[in-house]
């Protein structure tokens, strides 16, 4: 019986529950959160990060972060590992994913999300409800890939980047690591590390702190 331990209890782990039950992969769903609830959504909460340290025992050995927050989700997911668990991969069968994709552990792909040919997305990333994700585009750990968002081919994305609701990135462009791209802005050639860019085209707004 395959059982998977779910972390976290905000409104992404419901996007993330619902994946996770249509994929069918596991026979039990469980949570861990540190302000624990009893229950979420109809399945347990058995309590908080501590559990970690027994989950393996008690037959959790894959586990999915559902929080939003990219650096929180590095940081719990890192946790996880030390603890022994591995990470799980859900993809959503509405979800049409090329046989050429990789798709690293921990990463959890959403309804209606297309990965064409050649793309790799990294660890504990989220590509949300109806992305698109051209050709040859390399994602890196821990990116949030918001819903509507569209990724020319051969994109390349640096780990705990955040492409925003409706983003584009044209063929080729490059976003670096931590880089914010606002909702609906479009991205030509690149946004710089740890920068916060909006517009169309897109500019740099702020320094991510």
């Amino acid at each position: 019986m395959k059982q998977l331990l779910l972390w976290g209890t905000g409104g992404h782990a419901k996007v993330v529950l619902d994946c996770a039950v249509a994929a069918r992969a596991f026979q039990v769903i469980a949570f861990i959160d540190d302000a624990p609830i009893g229950e979420f959504c109809g399945h347990a909460v058995l309590g908080t990060r501590a559990l970690l340290a027994v989950a393996l025992g008690q037959g959790y050995g894959e586990i999915l972060v559902s929080i939003g927050d990219n650096s929180i989700r590095a940081a719990c997911f890192a946790l996880a590992l030390e603890h022994g668990l591995a990470g799980a991969t859900i993809i959503h069968p509405s979800a049409t994913v090329s046989p050429s994709a990789s798709i690293a552990a921990g990463t959890v792909i959403m309804p209606g999300v297309i990965v064409n040919a050649g793309v790799r997305i990294g660890r504990n990333c989220i590509v949300n409800t109806a992305a698109i994700i051209e050709h040859d585009c390399v994602i890196g750990d821990h990116v949030h890939i918001s819903p509507g968002v569209a990724l020319g081919g051969g994109v390349r994305i640096g780990a705990l980047a955040h492409m925003g609701l409706g983003a584009i990135a044209l063929p080729g462009a490059d976003i670096g690591e931590r880089a914010i791209v606002g909702a609906g802005s479009v991205v030509l050639k690149s946004a710089a590390p740890a920068t916060t860019v909006v517009g169309v085209p897109s500019r740099v707004l702020a320094l991510v702190s």
